[in-house]
C-alpha cells in the first residue's frame, strides 16, 4: 500500500490482574501475551482513488470460510516487534484533508498466529497426545532460535538470513 506521510506505530498489551487483595502485596496474575497491532496512518492525494478504493477492498476480504483476509506485513516496525502475518481490525477511518488535495486514512493491522498462539497450541496438542489434561499451554518454554526457525519463510531462510549473517 503506497502511503504519502506514512505514520505506523506498534502497540500491544500484557494485561496483568492484581491479586493482593487488602494487602501491601505485589502479586498479579497474566492473561497471556495480546495480539500485537501496527496503527497506520497516511495520505492518499485524490488523484489516485484507486489506492484508497484497492485499500477498501482488502479490508473487507475474507477467506472461504469467511474468516478476515490474512495478510504478509512487510515493515521495518513489524520486523522488529516480530510481526509478520495480520488482519484488519478495528476501525478504518478515511476523511478529506484540512489543506491538501488529498484523504486522510488510517487502519488498524492485529497480529495473528503470533508465537505465543503457537506455543500454546503445540503444548495443547503435546498435553492431548500424552493424555495430560492439566498441561498451563501458557507456562511453557521454547527457546527463541526455534521459534524463529519455525517462522522463517524459505525467503527468509535461505536468502536473506545469509545475506544477514554475511553482513554481519
Amino acid at each position: 500500500m503506497i502511503l504519502k506521510n506514512p505514520s505506523i506505530s506498534a502497540e500491544y498489551d500484557l494485561p496483568d490482574e492484581d491479586q493482593s487483595g487488602q494487602s501491601s502485596s505485589t502479586n498479579s496474575s497474566e492473561k497471556g501475551i495480546k495480539p500485537k497491532k501496527l496503527n497506520i496512518s497516511g495520505l492518499i492525494e485524490y488523484s489516485t482513488p484507486d489506492r484508497l478504493s484497492r485499500l477498501i477492498e482488502l479490508s473487507y476480504q475474507t477467506e472461504n470460510g469467511g474468516a478476515k483476509k490474512l495478510y504478509r506485513v512487510a515493515n521495518a516496525t513489524a520486523n522488529v516487534i516480530n510481526l509478520r502475518e495480520a488482519v484488519f481490525s478495528g476501525k478504518v477511518s478515511v476523511s478529506p484533508h484540512s489543506t491538501l488535495l488529498a484523504w486522510q486514512i488510517s487502519f488498524t493491522l492485529s497480529e495473528r498466529k503470533s508465537v505465543p498462539e503457537k506455543r500454546e497450541t503445540r503444548a495443547r496438542e503435546r498435553a492431548q497426545e500424552n493424555g495430560d489434561e492439566t498441561v498451563d499451554a501458557v507456562g511453557e518454554e521454547m527457546p527463541e532460535e526455534t521459534a524463529e526457525k519455525e517462522e522463517r519463510s524459505w525467503f527468509e531462510e535461505n536468502i536473506l538470513a545469509p545475506v544477514n549473517d554475511a553482513l554481519g
